[in-house]
């Protein structure tokens, strides 16, 4: 009796610990998300004001205690101005065409430069590699004058070679990394296989690697076209013609230079703006995952 009464005890002791663990986990867990809820709703605060902005009248835009976050009235009058004030249908194909010419050569060179790095064995690779990884620490705003004294005097600001020439040259030293790693995952067998076929390099790099990296490339498609959606400094510098400007250069034309800044029309065409964006990260985001976790082939 007194060893059944003993296991008794015991069993309600483990009992009791797990439920006590799980209360703990519950708690935890609880937390977390509580945390997690708290920094997206700081997040996610300005999108949220943007978005309130557009459908506010003049007035109601100044900032008033305590915020007025719905609009009353609602009015549409901000989206007819603001797509008046601009050919916006011309500044959206300047940005299109500005995420061609710097995406396309970057894609191309970029790719055969990871795949060299990745599957070639020549004198200085490891070096090299260091080297590319080194440009990875220098900050664009470094090099931002050397560049533009560099494009100048090659007479090349207003046209589109600024952003053809330097991406023909695999200037993208993380993107080169990251598809060298990725081309490193590839099996030495599936190259030796076509080998064996008579393929060489290059038709190894366009049948073999290049298929199997569509996660990873798709990641880098998204991110080029985001920074061509969204830069600033780059259209400012170079793309001086009223007819090349993108639609970052089109959205300054809302601020003035006494603060009479016309916030409404800028916040409708910001939400117009960012919607494109918004799809392209929706339909993306499965490669977003893909791309930064995906080390191997899947069998």
């Amino acid at each position: 009796m007194a060893g059944v009464s003993t296991a008794r005890r015991g069993t309600g002791q483990r009992g009791g610990l797990s439920i006590g663990m799980r209360h703990s986990r519950f708690i935890q867990h609880t937390i977390a998300y509580l945390l997690i809820a708290l920094f997206l709703a700081v997040a996610l605060m300005p999108l949220a004001w943007m978005f309130s902005a557009a459908f506010k009248t003049l007035e109601q835009t100044r900032i008033t205690i305590p915020i007025q976050w719905i609009p009353n009235p609602v009015t549409l009058q901000n989206f007819a101005d603001g797509w008046q004030e601009r050919d916006w249908l011309l500044n959206l194909r300047n940005t299109l065409m500005l995420a061609v010419f710097v995406g396309v050569p970057t894609m191309i060179s970029c790719t055969l430069a990871a795949y060299a790095f990745a599957r070639m064995k020549f004198r200085g690779n490891e070096l090299l590699m260091l080297l590319n990884i080194s440009l990875m620490l220098i900050p664009d705003m470094v090099t931002m004058v050397p560049r533009y004294v560099m494009m100048a005097r090659m007479s090349w600001i207003g046209t589109w070679l600024p952003a053809v020439v330097p991406s023909m040259l695999a200037l993208n030293p993380a993107m080169v990394f990251v598809l060298r790693q990725f081309f490193r995952a590839v099996p030495n067998e599936l190259s030796d296989a076509a080998r064996i076929d008579g393929c060489n390099d290059l038709g190894i790099y366009w049948r073999i690697v290049l298929p199997l990296a569509k996660p990873i490339l798709a990641l880098q498609i998204v991110l080029i076209t985001s920074w061509a959606w969204n830069d600033l400094l780059f259209p400012l510098l170079y793309l001086k013609e009223r007819s090349m400007q993108t639609l970052t250069l089109a959205m300054m034309g809302f601020i003035g230079t006494r603060g009479d800044t016309r916030w409404g029309q800028m916040m409708a065409m910001s939400v117009l703006m960012s919607l494109p964006m918004m799809a392209l990260s929706y339909y993306g985001q499965r490669y977003f995952t893909e791309g930064f976790t995906l080390s191997g082939i899947k069998g």
